[in-house]
């Protein structure tokens, strides 16, 4: 008995190293809601699946939020995401790391783009099935992802071309597409790149996305920031390359992710991004750039330091209209926003002013704020100084467009707005049941209090002063090319192993993310 129960614990113990892939993979249109491809690995899961998944995209888009995991019986667990028109859905009913799947999933619709274009619909891969099986089985192997880079899966199915259809139309081949016979281990020493790489002109561009998420109160004062950040890499260079990025003030960047080329030994010791790149477009890293405290500046720094002249001229107060107070690091924001509201029974009235920022050298660009009214607004009359603004009935917001500033004056935008009871507002919503249940409670309540009509216009201009208090966020998008505003650049692209010498360039881009103004 005691060897059994030892050869049960040694079983228990190697399912626990097991690592469990995917089971079934349900590629689908979620308009349509109809199945374009699947694929089992495991225990075939039933399609009834997407039924449920469909349900919770529906959901999602209503309430405005993202989920990437269902529970299906509390036995199955089902990760989907949506890129488009398509979903992809993963199920497994074992013990399985989620992150793995969820990342997979990313990867697959990255993997179908550098096959097929950037936009992909249910008719590309019915049209290309035979290469999208292909894929599948060489990029999971039992259900465990394998071989999720482009590059390399470029070797092993190449990508439908003209080429490969004359090839089958002379040989006459039933499968539709072509694949490789040569040697895989010889041509892919790296997972990412080939070595058979050639181009006539040697070439490899970066391009450093910022985006800032910022909250501020009505006076412009900064109440929580953060800047995430990205580089992407477009290389196009033969053979097999080494390159190193030499990076100025990275002591700022906090959190990072690499891609798999990257050595984190070498970027741990001295803060350089080394790589055999990949062939093509791919995401460098991604990083979170931390926040910059008063201690930092009182200690020493090392060559690679250099101060970023946009935040300087925040803490020696030169942050010009919606700078902080004095001594203090504001948003890094290229624009400022001042909003005024004031809400009657019957009425309201909203102005924002909006401009530039002169630390910012660039031209702020595609700038759009959307104002999201209370519930009871019945209607609203934007007007704007400059730009475009219209009125959404639907959704109660104001989109106020904004292509290029003015340099004689600063634009601003005025709205008129008809407030109505929240009777009114939901009768306009058609929430009848809410209000028959209002009226229940309100007739209870006087009929307890034995209330007089003193009593109830007492209660009206009580609600009436709770509606006085309401407000109303801006939320602010905004581009702004050639600049970057957390001082993290690309000193140098130093490219070895190779005789020739490319061409070489980097851009900068600063981009909204999440930006709100309270009011």
């Amino acid at each position: 008995r005691e060897r059994e129960r030892e050869r049960e614990r040694e079983r228990v113990v190697q399912k626990k190293d097991v690592i469990m892939g995917i089971d079934s993979l349900f590629i689908t249109n979620n308009k349509t809601e109809t199945l374009t491809a699947v694929k089992h690995w495991g225990p075939e899961t039933d399609s009834s699946v997407c039924e449920k998944v469909f349900e919770k995209h529906n959901e999602a888009i209503k309430a405005n939020s993202q989920g990437d995991v269902l529970a299906i019986d509390g036995k199955d667990y089902a990760f989907f995401q949506s890129r488009g028109e398509i979903t992809y859905i993963a199920t497994c009913n074992s013990e399985t790391q989620p992150l793995m799947v969820v990342e997979f999933l990313t990867q697959l619709h990255e993997v179908l783009k550098s096959y097929f274009g950037n936009v992909i619909t249910e008719a590309i891969l019915q049209e290309h099935h035979l290469t999208l099986y292909q894929l599948l089985d060489e990029m999971l192997d039992s259900g465990i992802p394998v071989n999720t880079h482009p590059g390399g899966l470029h070797v092993l199915v190449p990508p439908p071309n003209l080429a490969n259809r004359l090839h089958n139309a002379v040989l006459g081949t039933a499968s539709g597409v072509l694949v490789s016979d040569q040697d895989p281990t010889k041509l892919l020493p790296l997972p990412w790149r080939a070595s058979n790489i050639k181009y006539t002109s040697n070439e490899v561009y970066l391009d450093v996305i910022e985006h800032v998420d910022a909250t501020l109160d009505p006076e412009g004062k900064l109440l929580t920031s953060a800047i995430y950040g990205k580089i992407e890499v477009n290389c196009r260079l033969s053979g097999m390359p080494d390159i190193s990025l030499s990076l100025s003030n990275s002591h700022l960047i906090e959190d990072y992710s690499f891609h798999p080329s990257v050595r984190l030994a070498r970027f741990a010791s001295d803060r350089v991004v080394s790589f055999v790149p990949a062939d093509g477009k791919f995401t460098l890293m991604n990083y979170k750039i931390r926040p910059e405290s008063k201690e930092d500046k009182n200690q020493w720094q090392p060559k690679y330091i250099k101060q970023n002249p946009w935040m300087q001229s925040q803490t020696m107060g030169g942050g010009g209209p919606g700078g902080g107070p004095e001594g203090s690091i504001s948003a890094p924001l290229p624009l400022y926003i001042r909003p005024q509201s004031s809400f009657g029974p019957t009425q309201g009235r909203i102005s924002i002013v909006c401009g530039t920022k002169p630390a910012f050298e660039k031209p702020v660009e595609a700038v759009s704020l959307q104002v999201a009214l209370p519930s009871r607004v019945l209607s609203a009359d934007p007007s704007a100084t400059h730009g475009g603004a219209t009125f959404d009935d639907a959704s109660k917001t104001v989109n106020w467009t904004i292509d290029k500033f003015p340099a004689d004056k600063t634009p601003c935008l005025t709205v008129v707005l008809a407030m109505g009871s929240e009777q009114e507002s939901n009768n306009n919503n058609s929430d009848n049941t809410n209000n028959s249940n209002e009226n229940e409670n309100e007739n209870a309540l006087a009929m307890m209090g034995g209330r007089t009509d003193k009593s109830s216009s007492k209660l009206q201009s009580e609600r009436r002063k709770i509606k006085l208090q309401e407000t109303c966020n801006v939320t602010a998008q905004f581009s702004v090319a050639g600049v970057g505003v957390s001082g993290v650049k690309v000193e140098s692209v130093q490219v070895r192993n190779e005789k020739y010498k490319p061409t070489q360039g980097v851009r900068y881009h600063t981009r909204n993310g999440r930006i709100v103004v309270r009011t």
